[in-house]
């Protein structure tokens, strides 16, 4: 019996389609492995948006190394203060192991120049201010993605900020809200620059916000670039805030700027619901 032209060049192509299936799926699977391995420490990203060196830290969760399970990301502003990323890191841990919070990898970011990257416009009383731009694409455009490259994640993708680093929080959420999943911001500085906040709010809640959450928290004794204009941002929200954004403003009473519980309420109310 003869095969004809046809049946063989059904089998070639059939022999064809198989090869390049079995080679992406070695190719996703030395990736997974090779993801899976990943290590957490210290590292420096060239930004071409910002043109300079970054320098970010990555703490892996308990059993990363151990599993295939891909895990929330926290992103950590002002990671260069040792004591306040070991103290939050240790937090989500702790938390975790009483069931309150998931698994997290957080991923801490430290400064070049805070006053640029944090402040959205020029402030005379900060020199150097008004990058904050540049800042955010640089975090959305190239940090992000080369997390999610380098290791297992899933959502949501959480953004934490306090003071100056806190008011690029609201910020953020506003110039760009699909950065970020969430935005969490202990003791934002709105009163830099109010005007412009409450302006970018009614031009951007025009649009749709799909599943983002704000969270803010200050102390009743905190600053009054705070306390002064917190408020006002607060009634905005509550008369213009799209449906899609879920948020919360919290006031600590006696408690002064950037309350140390900060990042732990807003991750509880965050993973709450």
């Amino acid at each position: 019996m003869k095969t004809s032209r046809f049946d063989i060049r059904v089998v070639v192509v059939f022999l064809v389609v198989i090869l390049v299936l079995s080679g992406k799926l070695w190719m996703d699977y030395n990736e997974r492995t090779s993801r899976a391995r990943a290590k957490g420490g210290e590292f420096t990203i060239h930004s071409e948006i910002l043109g300079e060196e970054r320098t970010f830290i990555v703490h892996l969760p308990a059993g990363y190394n151990d599993s295939v399970e891909a895990f929330p990301v926290l992103y950590l502003l002002d990671a260069e203060m040792e004591s306040v990323f070991k103290h939050s890191v240790s937090m989500v841990e702790s938390q975790y192991k009483l069931g309150v919070l998931p698994k997290m990898t957080v991923v801490g970011v430290q400064n070049v120049n805070r006053n640029r990257d944090t402040i959205p416009v020029s402030v005379e009383e900060r020199p150097g201010s008004g990058g904050a731009l540049s800042f955010l694409r640089f975090l959305d455009e190239e940090l992000v993605p080369l997390i999610e490259k380098s290791y297992r994640t899933s959502r949501p993708r959480v953004l934490y900020g306090a003071s100056n680093s806190g008011l690029f929080a609201v910020y953020a959420l506003l110039e760009r809200p699909d950065s970020f999943d969430a935005y969490i911001a202990s003791s934002p500085m709105i009163g830099w620059c109010p005007e412009y906040i409450h302006g970018l709010a009614e031009e951007r809640f025009a649009e749709t916000f799909q599943d983002k959450f704000l969270f803010m928290i200050y102390g009743s004794r905190d600053y009054e670039r705070v306390t002064e204009y917190i408020l006002g941002f607060v009634d905005h929200i509550q008369g213009k805030a799209p449906e899609g954004l879920r948020w919360e403003s919290r006031v600590l009473d006696g408690l002064g700027h950037v309350p140390a519980n900060s990042l732990e309420e807003g991750l509880r109310a965050l993973f709450s619901q």
